[in-house]
């Protein structure tokens, strides 16, 4: 396969074919007990693939194959099929040929084309020593919770892939609400190490093999954005669920909520009893997201990071964006502000229009159901996903196919076109504001 195929929309192509087998699989008989049109079929589908989580008929409706081709669509969704290629190789002992270590090499952004099989085999091992990690830890509380050995172990397995892979899906009913704090906590840390992104964990991994490693600037800029907005999310979430207008949070349901309203869709508590102001804070954290090279969907972290830089730059006065003693150049900067505008279009002309044609619905429940279909969050507020429409289904479906490969296509796009400035045109000022 050529990079030129790739470039041409070859990632997108790979996850509609993903979608559409995932579709025929879940219409099988014995796959669903309450019954699946084609619609419903291809938004599961949609969503276990995009990693999404908002779903018209619960996990728990589904029979045991029906669970388990929905584990295994989030699990490849995870990876994509070009990523899931290149680990299948390396694991069987065989190394990337040099167009697929270029297919590697631009789909991550440029991270390093002598250490792209190095990040793949990383991918690979951090995927699967987490999952694996955090299906043992779930286990036994699963089994205290009441559940059979068996469930126990299902359920173990689900949450903790689901949780990792940022998919916020799981057989339960009332899905991780049910479990336990114990099992609430693993699913926290497993939900933080799958949007932090591959790219943070290879460099910190690289910090303990080799201490005159020095972290990149993508790394420091990662952490710094996660601490800040999960300080931040934490503090605004619990301090604003005291208003009259909505229902305490405690303390520790704000703090999940931070974290899985820019990744998962895994809530502990009833978000239709929020305030006004809570679910506005949360669609504009959904719209962030976490961070480049991770599960997560949404605007990313460093996206985020550029943009205020740039911000405080150009109030300073001064001619370049500079982050930590380094300088952002000017493409990385453009890129960041279209991303970031594409998205906002994105978010209030699907809010828009799922309106339109959902007048059962408030405006508010509208733009937050597209907002979470968008940045691939999945979060439900008030049961608005099992209410739509066939077409309001469609519509809904498109824009989590949208948030999950968009930024790739959109950063396929601008690498395609890039090119050296031969010419310089004289430069001419424009008033603004």
């Amino acid at each position: 396969m050529r990079l030129t195929l790739i470039r041409k929309g070859g990632v997108p192509l790979s996850f509609a074919i993903l979608i559409i087998i995932g579709t025929f699989l879940l219409m099988l008989p014995g796959v669903c007990t309450s019954g699946l049109t084609l619609t419903d079929a291809f938004f599961t589908s949609c969503s276990a693939v995009c990693l999404n989580g908002l779903m018209v008929i619960g996990t728990a409706d589904f029979t045991f194959a029906g669970q388990f081709i929905i584990l295994v669509l989030i699990q490849l969704g995870c990876f994509g099929i070009l990523s899931l290629t290149a680990i299948v190789l390396l694991l069987s002992g065989k190394e990337l040929s040099v167009n697929n270590t270029l297919i590697m090499y631009n789909l991550n952004d440029r991270f390093s084309l002598g250490g792209t099989e190095s990040l793949m085999r990383t991918i690979a091992t951090y995927t699967f020593i987490c999952e694996a990690a955090g299906a043992i830890l779930m286990f036994p509380g699963f089994l205290i919770g009441g559940f059979g050995f068996f469930q126990s172990l299902w359920l173990a397995l689900f949450y903790s892939v689901g949780s990792f892979c940022n998919a916020g899906i799981g057989p339960l009913p009332g899905d991780i609400a049910q479990a336990g704090r114990y099992v609430q906590v693993i699913s926290l840390a497993l939900i933080f190490l799958g949007g932090l992104g591959v790219y943070v964990i290879y460099d910190l991994l690289q910090m303990l093999k080799n201490r005159h490693h020095h972290m990149r600037l993508h790394s420091r800029i990662v952490l710094k954005c996660c601490a800040v907005l999960i300080v931040c999310g934490t503090s605004s979430l619990y301090l604003i669920s005291m208003a009259p207008s909505g229902s305490d949070l405690e303390l520790f349901d704000a703090f999940y909520l931070s974290i899985t309203s820019r990744t998962a869709g895994y809530s502990t508590v009833d978000l239709s009893l929020l305030s006004p102001a809570c679910l506005t804070l949360i669609i504009v954290m959904m719209l962030i997201g976490g961070s480049p090279g991770s599960t997560a969907g949404g605007l990313k972290t460093t996206t985020l990071a550029v943009i205020f830089a740039a911000l405080a730059c150009s109030f300073k006065g001064d001619s370049a964006v500079i982050i930590s003693g380094r300088t952002i150049d000017l493409r990385t900067v453009l890129r960041a502000f279209t991303i970031t505008v594409m998205f906002i279009l994105m978010a209030v002309f699907g809010g828009l229009l799922l309106s339109a044609f959902s007048p059962q619905l408030s405006d508010r429940q509208c733009f937050f159901e597209v907002a979470s279909a968008l940045s691939g969050t999945g979060l439900d507020a008030g049961g608005v996903t099992p209410r739509l429409t066939e077409g309001c289904k469609l519509l809904i479906a498109f824009f989590m196919f949208a948030g999950r490969v968009g930024p790739l296509a959109i950063f396929m796009f601008f690498v395609r076109r890039e090119k050296a400035n031969v010419l310089h045109y004289p430069e001419e000022r424009v008033i603004v504001g």
